[in-house]
């Protein structure tokens, strides 16, 4: 048995400083550190006080079954799950509750079983109920849960109730407080809560941004790791992501054959080192067609406009402004150094040396 050990885990786990725990407890910031240091253990009168701010039992806090409870809280939710019947569900989560009062899990699942009785209950007086309830226990979660990750759970939860019964100024003050961390919730929150208040204007040009924004994180991410990839020599992974970039740089295709173009030769040039490294002679000149192909569409001469993604792009990207689109450079390349490595690796294969032949006329 380690209480300081536990202290200082539980104190993580919520993330707060020893300061802000001294204060919860109204003990000075130096005996929370000499709890932790195992120097001294506190007053037997604060644990019921740690236990509930903490929320975990007096057994957790001493270290008894440590494991049981997350253990036991993720077989609830599976018997819940499992169960397939929302009314069985509640039932269950109500159960796990009564045991672990303090359980941000069980009361976020809980929540989201109360709100599907809004969706399938015939009774006006219990639809009422149940979405009352629900958002009680989404708040007691919000109000008292240290972990970002639970609370951000609940009012994920909180963003679908007051969306489905039309509680859109609530909704959005929700996703407000949803940590910068998960993004995720953020977005899709708000595209949501858009939806359910039939503003398509407002849906559609944040739909527009974000899309915009989440790809072109994805393009570079992906660009930046088949680099670092290929640099390492695992050219089979680079070879997989790789694949992987050059699909994700054509999803607009649909809108604009040429999108993007600058990135799908770099991406594509990767690619072929990566299979030339990989002596993989077919697959690599399938990648040097595709750089080709999109070396031509660069050389086309374009007006400097062209290049805005908005106006290139009308059918994806018609509703943002031109400050939030990024320019695609322009740039010239000499066909006969980017692929003079792959000379010597190709030798005389007919077909690369007329692929080779038509670059250079």
């Amino acid at each position: 048995m380690n209480i300081g050990t536990n202290i200082y885990t539980l104190r993580k786990e919520k993330k707060i400083t020893q300061a802000q725990l001294a204060e919860k407890l109204g003990v000075s910031e130096q005996s929370v550190s000499k709890w932790e240091n195992n120097q001294c253990a506190p007053d037997v009168s604060l644990f019921p006080i740690m236990a509930e701010f903490f929320g975990v039992s007096i057994d957790r806090l001493f270290g008894y079954h440590m494991n049981s409870y997350a253990d036991e809280v993720k077989a609830i939710l599976k018997a819940a799950d499992d169960s397939m019947d929302t009314y069985k569900e509640i039932e269950i989560l109500g159960e796990g509750l009564k045991k672990y009062p303090n359980s941000p899990e069980l009361k976020t699942a809980l929540s989201f079983s109360l709100s599907m009785v809004n969706r399938i209950s015939d009774s006006e007086t219990e639809r009422k109920e149940a979405v009352e309830k629900a958002i009680k226990l989404c708040m007691e979660v919000v109000d008292t849960c240290g972990d970002i990750k639970e609370v951000d759970n609940a009012l994920n939860m909180l963003v679908r109730i007051y969306g489905e019964i039309g509680e859109h100024a609530k909704a959005l003050d929700a996703i407000e407080k949803i940590s910068a961390e998960n993004y995720f919730f953020r977005i899709v929150g708000t595209a949501t809560t858009y939806a359910y208040q039939h503003n398509d204007s407002a849906l559609i040009q944040f739909t527009e941004q974000n899309l915009w924004h989440c790809w072109l994180a994805m393009d570079l991410i992906l660009q930046v790791l088949t680099s670092r990839l290929s640099e390492t020599g695992r050219y089979s992974e680079a070879a997989v992501f790789g694949k992987l970039h050059l699909s994700l740089l054509s999803v607009f295709d649909d809108g604009c054959a040429d999108f993007y173009k600058a990135h799908k030769f770099f991406a594509a040039l990767t690619l072929a080192h990566s299979y030339r490294k990989l002596d993989d002679k077919p697959n690599c000149l399938e990648a040097i067609r595709q750089l080709v192909c999109f070396g031509e569409q660069i050389k086309e001469p374009k007006e400097h406009d062209d290049f805005h993604v908005t106006s290139r792009n009308p059918l994806y990207f018609s509703d943002m402004n031109d400050s939030d689109a990024m320019e695609e450079f322009l740039f010239n390349f000499d066909y006969s150094f980017l692929l003079s490595p792959f000379d010597v690796f190709f030798g005389n294969d007919e077909a690369y040396q007329a692929l080779r032949k038509n670059t250079a006329e």
